[in-house]
């Protein structure tokens, strides 16, 4: 502010100087260090005026406004804590780094003009120093309008967050992934970046993982940003990244500078002057490991339907194949079961494919296709470990069918193939038999046939050689000859009969 002359003793002055410099011993430091004091341009406001003070080059304030001005010189100065009022106006104040996003927004449009600003700010500040007093030098020649605006802005002030601290951690630098059934992925638990919210961090995420920020709503890729008080998870497809662990190495906010603010003495009767500035600062680096989910390990079974594994030309052969997984905490992605009938002269019947679950619930969703004697089940799920009891199992039949297989063995192979597994395979070896014939049923007898009636026989004669015989022809005998006799005596009787008859007439006449 402008200068002004009292009537005050060199004594009296030494006295006031002394008690300015205990009232801010609570607040200083024990440090002290040489600085090199240049007095700028003369700034005016509500008729009184100012300086700009450059301390090392860095902007100042004066902090009493009924004390000399002082000149350029090289004075003693002593450094503030951070958690002390002043320190932290110092660090919301015009031209340092909490001003534009805090107290900038706070004066106005009409307080934002450079030198207006800076002129508010020294008010501010001599207000303070002065522990906030109603009878503060800091309102010597201040309107009513311009002292509520320096009251007002104090107190908003000291509602703005602390001065930051440039150190910045995870709350676990160990995290464990998992299984999410819901989400269906591999996730960390919820962690906390700890550290001034102004302040950050980077983390380069290798390809696949998502950092999801539970505080800003987000889901990010890449190198992602991550400030002080945000909570957030990493997830990750199951396929990936099984059985290794992804670190970040040692890693450093984006503050790597601390907040340093100093009280300048500039001899008897000349004003303290405060100024503030970032310096380099020995941060401790932080870091973040993440150990994902274990590589799983598939196993399949496959069976027929009889023990002694012996069929017949016109059986049908049940199949049955068993596919698990066996390391716990470990999930299966992308399971696809292949199934190839290696014998010819059998059919696969393509209705009979049958996929069921650990319940053995139908799985309607897979995907089951067929090529002569091949099929391939996509299974569209992830398959979880055997201790969790998850497995799939796969029912079908075969029918044989050539007569060339009796005697012969039907061999057929199982492959089991997951996006983030070795393959696995089994084979089923059966035989076929030959068919046991039946034995034949006995005849049933022919009912007999009525007599037939004997055709009469021919007799050839042989010819002699002196004469030619003549062929006699042999009474044929029939059934009919006891007829006939009786016939042939009834005629002789008729005749008997007649010609007695004929002769007794004749008499009597």
């Amino acid at each position: 502010m402008k200068k002004r002359n009292f009537p005050w003793s060199p004594f009296v002055r030494f006295l006031a100087v002394l008690c300015l410099v205990f009232c801010c011993v609570p607040a200083v430091k024990s440090e002290a260090k040489d600085v090199s004091l240049r007095r700028g341009e003369e700034v005016f406001y509500e008729g009184y005026s100012t300086f700009y003070y450059y301390i090392d080059g860095t902007l100042g304030y004066c902090l009493e406004p009924k004390r000399s001005s002082p000149h350029d010189g090289t004075y003693t100065s002593k450094q503030l804590t951070n958690d002390t009022l002043l320190s932290k106006t110092l660090y919301y104040a015009y031209g340092n780094p909490g001003y534009q996003k805090y107290l900038k927004p706070v004066f106005g449009e009409n307080w934002q003009e450079k030198k207006k600003a800076y002129s508010l700010s020294h008010c501010i500040l001599s207000y303070v120093y002065d522990e906030c007093k109603d009878s503060s030098d800091a309102f010597l020649g201040l309107s009513d309008t311009m002292k509520q605006k320096v009251k007002s802005c104090t107190a908003k002030i000291k509602t703005f967050p602390k001065i930051p601290d440039p150190d910045i951690a995870f709350s676990e630098k160990t995290l464990t992934a998992v299984y999410d059934k819901n989400e269906k992925v591999q996730k960390t638990k919820t962690i906390t970046c700890k550290g001034d919210e102004d302040n950050s961090i980077v983390l380069k995420l290798p390809a696949d993982v998502i950092l999801v920020n539970e505080t800003k709503g987000t889901k990010k890729t890449g190198n992602v940003t991550v400030y002080g008080g945000d909570r957030f998870y990493l997830k990750c497809p199951v396929g990936k990244w099984n059985a290794q662990t992804w670190k970040t190495g040692n890693i450093y906010g984006k503050n790597r500078q601390n907040w340093r603010s100093l009280v300048i003495n500039t001899g008897a009767g000349g004003q303290h002057l405060g100024v503030g500035e970032l310096v380099s600062a020995d941060n401790i680096p932080t870091s973040l490991a993440v150990q994902w989910i274990e590589k799983p390990e598939l196993k399949v079974e496959k069976s027929a339907d009889r023990e002694d594994k012996k069929y017949k030309v016109g059986d049908r052969i049940t199949y049955t194949v068993d596919v698990t997984q066996q390391i716990e905490k470990a999930v299966a992605s992308g399971v696809t079961i292949t199934d190839r009938i290696l014998t010819e002269g059998v059919r696969l019947l393509p209705d009979s494919i049958i996929l069921y679950d650990k319940d053995q619930s139908v799985v309607s969703d897979a995907v089951i296709s067929v090529k002569e004697n091949t099929y391939t089940i996509e299974t569209k799920h992830f398959l979880e470990s055997i201790h969790s009891g998850d497995k799939y199992t796969v029912t079908y039949q075969v029918e044989i069918l050539d007569e060339k297989l009796i005697g012969k063995e039907i061999e057929n192979e199982v492959i089991v193939r997951a996006d983030n597994a070795e393959d696995v395979d089994d084979t089923e070896i059966v035989t076929v038999e030959e068919s046991e014939k039946p034995e034949k049923p006995e005849k049933p007898e022919k009912p007999e046939k009525p007599a037939e009636k004997k055709k009469p026989e021919i007799v050839k004669v042989e010819k002699k050689a002196e004469k030619p015989s003549v062929k006699k022809k042999e009474i044929v005998k029939t059934g009919d000859e006891q007829d006939l006799i009786l016939l042939t005596v009834l005629c002789i009787l008729s005749c008997t009969v007649i010609f007695t008859c004929g002769r007794i007439a004749r008499k009597t006449k």
